[in-house]
C-alpha cells in the first residue's frame, strides 16, 4: 500500500491515481538489467598463481634456446658443406660403384678396399683385386695441357727408375683422350698408368701386378670403361 502525498488516502501500490483526490502517482523507475558483453576484454587469470606464463618461460630460457638454434645451424651447415664431396661405394648389378668429387667407376664385388700409402698423393684410395693385383686411384690438380705432356712425363720417370716401357698409347674413356702407359719394372712386375685429363684435373688409375695379363685383363678393361667424369 502507498499513501497519496496530497490527501493521505491509502491506495494499492499499482494504482495510477489517488481514488480520493485524483492525484496522479509518478510512474515507478525500472532498474535496467546490465547485459554481459561476451566480447568484453577481460584479464587472463592464471588459475594457479605460481605457474609462469609461456612468455616468461621463453624469456627465462632464451640463452638455452639460442644455444640450441646455433648448434642446429652449425650441424646443418656441416652437412651441406661436406655432403657433395663424400665418398660413396654402392652395389650396382653385382659390382661396386665408387663415387667421389665428380668421378665414378664400377669395380668387381670381389675387390676390397685396402690400406696403402702414397707420399705424393695422400688422398689416394687402394683396392686389392684378383690375381694379386693392387689398384690405386687418385685425383690431382694438373698443369698438363695435353696427353702428349703426360706421356712425356711417364717416359722420363721410367727412364730415371730403370723401368722398361712396354706400351704407350692413347685410348678413349668417357669420350675423352686418355693416356695409357704400361711399364715393366726392374723387378719384373708391371705397372699400368691410365691418366685422364679434364678441366685442369688429372684422374689416375694405377694397376700393379706380377704379370702383364694382370694389369690388362678384361676385368681391368671393364673398370676403365665404366669411368665417368661429371
Amino acid at each position: 500500500m502507498k499513501k497519496c502525498p496530497e490527501c493521505g488516502n491509502p491506495s494499492y501500490d499499482g494504482a495510477p491515481v489517488c481514488g480520493n483526490c485524483g492525484y496522479k502517482f509518478p510512474k515507478p523507475k525500472v532498474k535496467a538489467i546490465r547485459e554481459e558483453d561476451i566480447f568484453e576484454d577481460r584479464p587472463i587469470i592464471n588459475k594457479n598463481g605460481n605457474e609462469p606464463s609461456t612468455l616468461q618461460i621463453l624469456k627465462d630460457n632464451k640463452l638455452v634456446i639460442g644455444a640450441i638454434l646455433l648448434i642446429t645451424i652449425i650441424v646443418i651447415g656441416i652437412i651441406i658443406a661436406t655432403g657433395p664431396a663424400t665418398e660413396t661405394s654402392t652395389s650396382v648389378d653385382g659390382a661396386q660403384k665408387y663415387s667421389n668429387a665428380g668421378v665414378s667407376f664400377t669395380y668387381p664385388s670381389d675387390w676390397s678396399e685396402t690400406n696403402g700409402s702414397d707420399e705424393l698423393h695422400e688422398d689416394a684410395i687402394f683396392f686389392e683385386g684378383s690375381n694379386g693385383t693392387f689398384i690405386e686411384y687418385y685425383t690431382v690438380s694438373s698443369e698438363f695441357s695435353s696427353i702428349y705432356e703426360i706421356n712425356s712425363q711417364r717416359i722420363s720417370s721410367a727412364q730415371e727408375n730403370g723401368d722398361y716401357i712396354n706400351t704407350i698409347q692413347t685410348i678413349q674413356l668417357d669420350g675423352k683422350n686418355t693416356s695409357d702407359v704400361v711399364l715393366e719394372n726392374y723387378d719384373g712386375s708391371y705397372t699400368r698408368y691410365v691418366s685422364l685429363l679434364s678441366n685442369g684435373n688429372l684422374y689416375v688409375l694405377k694397376f700393379n701386378g706380377n704379370t702383364l695379363d694382370s694389369v690388362t685383363s678384361n676385368e681391368t678393361e671393364a673398370v676403365l670403361q665404366s669411368i665417368h667424369i661429371e
